[in-house]
């Protein structure tokens, strides 16, 4: 004892204790506490004591000052019990064997660390007093993270059992048992009740993610990552990284500090990088090679399905198929039961083939989403800024028509300044003229001068010391193209980012005719962040972009053979949302903006790939490297062929998805809007048909075998079939109607129902979720929506089929004939020219094809099927009213104006002039008759329970 007692007293008690425990020996699990057990019953106890506490003596009364005035805190810690320490993460804290309670032992070190300290918690005592411990008693990752949390379930043992002596008519929550690591000795129970909830406010603000770096043995093992890029990471990689040893130690049964030591020693088994960096065998692709070397048992259950989850892709791949099987089993089922010939029952499969995939693929995506984890990509911490190693071009790539374009662009490259202000960011607007019959218009030279006056004005005002700005243009003149029959800039937004790659690579600049800024900075840049004109880039994106995919794990590493990316990325693609103002302008942006499951930009999809098989979609606004990504795609695409060229980039360069960055863009308030981009997407999707064969065309004319995996070719011919699912669900239904054996209705229900598959799904999560308020409020909007959308895919169902149709029949003619592959027209332009037309004429007009079908399929029912007339009408008449619904929809939604009663008015009048009531009479000469900014009162009584409670609670 004597030794203890001569060094630092924290020091010396934390070796007594563990000392004692190492003598008493670990217990695998904890018994329940019961302080944490009975944390209901705690919020009744606060209750009876508040109530006590207002009657308390004198001899009480200190202590009931305490509570009355701090009882915030007690709410506060019973809360924060509850969600930090959940009954699975309990489960893994081992016990004390010798004091024969089975007690945490977390929860007897929180009480040695107080009874050492008298009661007074800080960070560096904590810190001090573990570090010791753990010289004869290492903790796990668990117990570590736990600590902050039995401390306060300590101060509330601490309190109760102090309060229940001053006050033995409230009956304490649960039973408190002293043990020697327990027992409070040389405090009075009002020293008790007042340090318990004083040292609960200090625990609320330390910082406890410090406090785990400084004592966690497996993170200092960790830290010694012979990369060095492991101190370098952000806390939640490095979170991600102890958790994985956590899992292995589980996993194999060694201890976790054993397994981070193992995982050290595999770094120096290869001087390959990224095998070097821990990261490798913890999270990354070496994870399963370690896995089995520090557990070699093949036949146990866990092995065996450690295993098997090692082939994500044919697994995704068996569940779709059978999942197909079982959306089939009904139409077949059903046509069998009606006596239908081989001919009829073959069509019937044929016709359900597309609609069921809906149900099916829907079903297995959303299965997969709640099964897997999301798959979250390591990141650098670059929370000080971006370093000059890995400075970064925003890019802008815009096509300017007209002068009114400008000052929307420059405002907006400004707003991606101002939201991402790093020093190694530079800022880039990538120009080209509108298309036009001759190389130059009149408007040419004004758009120029504006433009370049405009990137100056930002300059000046965003100047550095050194008077230069981070604002850059660079113009291209039109050039003549042949296939489009136009002058045009070359090969349009990709043909700008490649010639842009190229002027950072090798400092050609002879593309771009006009340039302001200091371009030759951008030379240095690493990295490009691209944006359409309707995106907007939230707070510190880049920054976080950039920490991820400077990462070594995610760093691109190409085949030497074949030159495709094997592994790692060279674009990441940030999660894409829409902006809110976007989706309440009408009620069709309100439903459709609402809707994340909409073809190229479907997030669940994109979530899906990337937490299975570690790659993503890219929709062409992202990060990517430079040099990799222009690697990955050389001589890989042919001139004049691509339209919508991002999915192809991404599926070359092997693109990410960021699930926890967002970006946000706008979207068509109009339904004519939305379905000239439908074309678009359309057209995009199936000029990269060729893509799904065994040889494709290069960038020099020749033939070049295709280097895409299967599963790269499933993304193209999963656009390809959501583009046709509304055509299979009209001739679903005129099938049904007039050659399918059967009730017309059982064809109906069933083509209806598919374009719904997502209400299903929603309602089943939603029911998993509970009965609670707020999840049934939330459930039932997200149900409303989802109806709303519904049917609104049932009303312009020949609509969309007709312009996917027409894409699609457009889109083969040109890949025949090699000519206008490159058609496009912005959106925002295409916005204006819809504007400018009467509404209800252009709707008539453009989609004209619904309600002549309707008719048609009406006239032809009434002639040779008469029976499923009465079936077919609701969806007839719909379909003919489907313009004057889309009209309704796509008007703009007045907001409601709040109109004040004069009840209302007069008090809002006089809180306005209340604090001047107040302050007029403090008015003096002395204060020239100004109000004064501070004043100061004299206190009636000194109060010993500092902080107080907020007024606001």
């Amino acid at each position: 004892m004597a030794d203890y007692e001569e060094r630092d007293p924290l020091a010396g008690a934390a070796e007594e204790v563990a000392d004692r425990h190492h003598l008493t020996g670990l217990l695998g699990k904890s018994v329940p506490l019961p302080a944490w057990a009975h944390l209901e019953e705690m919020k009744t106890w606060l209750r009876q004591a508040r109530q006590a506490a207002a009657k308390a003596d004198k001899r009480a009364g200190a202590a009931a000052e305490w509570l009355l005035d701090n009882d915030y805190q007690i709410q506060r810690a019973i809360l924060q019990i509850r969600e930090d320490l959940p009954e699975e993460f309990y489960a893994k804290l081992p016990a004390i064997s010798g004091d024969g309670l089975g007690r945490p032992r977390v929860h007897q070190l929180a009480h040695a660390l107080l009874q050492a300290s008298h009661l007074q918690v800080s960070l560096n005592g904590a810190v001090l007093f573990v570090e010791q411990y753990q010289k004869t008693m290492p903790l796990s990752i668990a117990e570590t993270w736990a600590f902050p949390t039995m401390l306060r379930i300590v101060c509330l043992e601490l309190l109760i059992g102090g309060f229940s002596h001053l006050f033995p008519e409230v009956e304490p929550p649960f039973e408190i048992v002293e043990t020697p690591d327990t027992a409070m000795v040389g405090f009075d129970d009002t020293e008790c009740v007042a340090r318990a909830i004083a040292n609960l406010g200090v625990i609320a603000t330390i910082q406890w993610n410090d406090f785990f770096d400084r004592t966690s043995q497996v993170e200092a093992i960790l830290r010694r990552d012979p990369a060095g890029v492991y101190p370098h990471m952000d806390f939640d990689t490095r979170d991600r990284y102890r958790h994985a040893v956590e899992q292995l130690a589980d996993q194999s049964g060694l201890p976790e500090w054993d397994v981070a030591e193992r995982a050290l020693r595999q770094c120096h088994s290869s001087d390959e990088a990224p095998s070097g960096h821990v990261g490798f065998w913890l999270i990354d692709i070496g994870r399963p090679a370690f896995a089995d070397a520090i557990d070699p048992r093949p036949w146990t259950p866990g092995s065996i399905l450690r295993r098997a989850l090692r082939y994500p892709g044919l697994l995704y791949a068996a569940a779709l198929l059978l999942a197909g099987l079982a959306g089939f089993a009904l139409p077949a089922a059903y046509l069998v039961s009606t006596g239908a010939t081989a001919g009829s029952w073959l069509l019937g499969i044929a016709l359900t083939l597309l609609p069921a995939s809906i149900l099916s693929i829907t079903f297995v995506n959303w299965l997969v989403t709640h099964i897997v984890r999301p798959n979250v990509l390591p990141k650098l911490d670059f929370k000080e800024g971006i370093p000059e190693s890995s400075a970064t071009a925003v890019v802008m790539p815009v096509l300017v028509a007209r002068l009114s374009d400008i000052a929307p662009l420059l405002r907006r490259l400004e707003a991606h300044r101002l939201s991402n202000p790093d020093a190694a960011l530079e800022f880039v607007l990538l120009s080209d003229f509108a298309d036009a019959s001759q190389e130059s218009v009149s408007v040419d030279a004004d758009i120029v001068r504006a433009l370049t006056s405009g990137i100056e004005e930002l300059n000046a005002r965003f100047a550095n010391a050194k008077g230069r700005g981070p604002f850059h243009l660079l113009h291209r003149p039109r050039r003549f193209n042949a296939a489009q029959g136009c002058w045009m800039g070359w090969e349009r937004k990709r043909g700008k980012l490649e010639q842009f790659n190229a002027f950072i690579l090798n400092g050609d600049a002879s593309p771009f005719n006009v340039t302001v800024g200091s371009i030759e900075r951008l030379r240095r840049c690493r990295f490009v962040m691209t944006a359409d004109a309707d995106t907007r880039l939230s707070a510190g994106i880049v920054r976080r972009l950039v920490g991820t995919l400077s990462h070594p794990l995610n760093r691109a590493h190409f085949n030497a053979a074949t030159g495709a990316v094997e592994r790692g990325y060279t674009v990441l693609q940030p999660r894409v949302e829409l902006a809110p103002e976007a989706t309440g302008q009408s009620l069709f942006s309100r439903l459709y903006g609402g809707d994340t499951t909409i073809d190229i930009y479907s997030r669940a999809v994109s979530d899906v790939y990337q937490d299975l098989l570690g790659t993503g979609v890219y929709v062409g606004k992202g990060l990517y490297d430079v040099a990799a990504f222009h690697r990955s795609l050389e001589g890989r695409v042919p001139e004049n062929t691509l339209l919508s060229h991002d999915l192809f980039e991404g599926l070359h360069g092997r693109a990410a998805l960021v699930s926890d960055a967002i970006v946000y863009e706008s979207f068509p308030t109009s339904y004519l809007d939305f379905t000239w981009r439908w074309h678009r997407w359309v057209r995009g999707d199936w000029q990269i048909l060729p893509w799904l064969f065994p040889f494709v065309p290069g960038g020099d004319g020749r033939w070049l075998r295709n280097r895409l995996g299967w599963f790269d070719r499933l993304k193209i011919f999963d656009n390809l079939r959501r583009s046709i699912i509304p055509a299979s669900i009209v001739a679903l239904l005129v099938g049904g109607w007039f050659l399918l054996h059967g009730q017309p209705w059982v064809w109906t229900l069933l083509a209806v129902i598919a374009p719904g598959a997502y209400l299903f799904t929603d309602l089943v999560t939603g029911l998993a979720q509970g009965r609670r308020r707020g999840v049934m409020q939330n459930l039932l909007r997200r149900l409303a929506d989802h109806a709303g959308r519904w049917f609104l895919a049932i009303v312009f169902l020949v609509s969309d089929a007709m312009i996917a149709l027409h894409a699609i029949a457009i889109t083969l003619w040109r890949l025949h004939s090699g000519q206008r592959k490159l058609e496009w027209t912005s959106a925002a332009h295409m916005a204006t020219r819809n504007a400018a037309r009467h509404p209800r004429l252009a709707a008539w007009r453009d989609m004209a094809a619904s309600p002549v079908f309707a008719l048609i399929i009406g006239a032809g029912l009434f002639l040779a099927a008469p029976a499923s007339l009465p079936v077919a009408a609701p969806l007839l008449l719909l379909w003919f009213i489907a313009p004057e619904i889309a009209i309704r929809i796509s008007r703009p939604i007045e907001p409601a104006k709040d109109t004040l009663s004069e009840n209302d008015r007069k008090f809002l009048r006089l809180m306005a002039r209340a604090p001047g009531s107040f302050s007029r009479p403090l008015c003096a000469p002395r204060t020239t008759g100004c109000h004064p900014i501070t004043i100061r009162s004299r206190p009636t009584r000194k109060s010993r329970t500092e902080p107080r409670r907020p007024t606001s609670e």
